[in-house]
């Protein structure tokens, strides 16, 4: 494994490397929301889940401040498009 000693992260790639765990830290944490039983383990992994998406949330915004991830809006016909889908399926659920 020596080649591994030659091997560096810079910046950008850490940043996103930390955003993919926290990613899938969350997903395993709402698996275990959904799948605990008792009150005092759903409350632990409830709290370690919010920990978890506020991490998430703070390297995103670390990575979009030094432009490493870019935010695209939607245009508006998309949004209009979303919503009138959701609407939809809402009023079946009803």
């Amino acid at each position: 494994m020596d080649y591994l000693k030659d091997v560096t992260l810079n910046e950008k790639d850490s940043l996103q490397d930390m955003l993919n765990l926290e990613k899938n830290l969350a997903k395993v944490y709402s698996t275990l929301m959904t799948e605990g039983v008792s009150n005092g383990f759903r409350k632990t992994v409830k709290e370690h889940w919010n920990e978890v998406v506020d991490d998430q949330a703070e390297v995103y915004f670390m990575m979009t401040d030094k432009g490493y991830a870019e935010v695209q809006s939607a245009p508006a016909t998309t949004l209009s498009e979303e919503k009138n889908k959701f609407a939809k399926v809402r009023s079946q659920l009803s």
